[in-house]
């Protein structure tokens, strides 16, 4: 009787275990990619590049939480990376929810917008760009 009671109680503390693995895993699995496609019909300053046209703007929770390179901006609406004009390490900012993806600029001159952050649609969380090149992990592509 007291091994049948030992292997219950043992039985009991491996579902147990098991549970708060699958928690950890899932939590882990909660780590994600980001993507949305932004049309710049005037030109904008990003990092000290022009931006005109189409840019599809990437954002990496894991390399985020490693303290790399986690935004990464590419010319066109792919992941290619001959495509890739820069990429950095953003600051997460608290934001109210967006519907939409959302890019938000400061005028720097008459007539002339710098993209200051920028924060994907149904996200409480905004992501900042840096403001000095080398306070961040910033490297800057050339796009032929």
């Amino acid at each position: 009787m007291k091994s049948f009671l030992l292997f219950i109680a043992f039985l009991c503390a491996v579902t147990l275990s098991s549970s708060s693995t699958l928690s950890v895993t899932n939590a882990a699995n909660a780590v994600k990619k980001e993507r949305a496609v932004m049309k710049f019909n005037q030109p904008v300053k990003l990092m000290g590049l022009t931006l005109k046209g189409e840019y599809l703007f990437v954002h990496d929770d894991a390399a985020m939480a490693r303290g790399e390179a986690c935004t990464f901006v590419y010319k066109g609406i792919a992941e290619i990376p001959d495509k890739l004009v820069v990429s950095f390490h953003c600051t997460p900012v608290p934001r109210a929810r967006v519907a939409n993806f959302t890019v938000r600029t400061l005028l720097t001159a008459p007539g002339q917008y710098e993209v200051t952050e920028f924060q994907f649609g149904g996200s409480t969380e905004s992501h900042m760009v840096p403001v000095r090149q080398n306070a961040a992990y910033v490297t800057i592509a050339q796009v032929n």
